[in-house]
């Protein structure tokens, strides 16, 4: 399954099907990063912090996921470092993206050969079509965006109890900022 995995997700036909006319590039500022770059990023990180993939339970979000390429490198290094399941590292890796297009194509990179229900559901849940800059990180199902005035300074979203935790700084955003 592994070896599966490892070569439909490196093999994915990079930036496939998808039209980048300069119009695109110039209104997205798309761009992507081949896979030999992504795994000497992710080397660079990892030797930095042993212990990067090798917890299961690790979480990572990429707020600009493309086509995939650094999620797709982060899942196949949590799963052969930790020995997790394809479901456990993707239930704690996560995409957001503007473009409909590149959110498709991520999911089926993401997805593997043989993709589960359960690894579909996973997918749908934790890969996110919308404005990394709005939107509300709860990664719930729902779409909305975050409002100036709306988030706490060392806020965060705690998957364990589905709710909005604060760090001890209470310093609230100035309403008239935009985030």
């Amino acid at each position: 399954m592994m070896k599966e995995y490892i070569e439909h997700s490196r093999n994915f036909d990079y930036m496939s099907g998808i039209q980048r006319d300069k119009l695109r590039v110039k209104e997205t500022a798309e761009v992507f990063t081949p896979t030999w770059l992504v795994q000497q990023m992710l080397d660079k990180l990892e030797s930095e912090n042993s212990e990067l993939f090798t917890n299961p339970n690790k979480t990572f979000l990429d707020p600009s996921c493309g086509d995939g390429q650094f999620l797709s490198e982060v899942i196949i290094r949590k799963m052969e470092r930790s020995g997790c399941s394809l479901e456990q590292a993707l239930s704690t890796t996560y995409g957001v993206e503007l473009m409909e297009d590149n959110v498709k194509m991520c999911k089926e990179r993401l997805a593997g050969p043989l993709p589960t229900k359960e690894i579909l559901d996973i997918l749908d849940k934790n890969i996110i079509c919308h404005d990394a800059l709005t939107y509300h990180y709860r990664f719930d199902g729902t779409h909305g965006s975050v409002t100036a005035g709306a988030i706490k300074l060392n806020q965060f979203f705690n998957h364990a109890t589905g709710s909005w935790e604060t760090n001890s700084t209470e310093k609230i955003y100035d309403k008239t900022r935009k985030i």
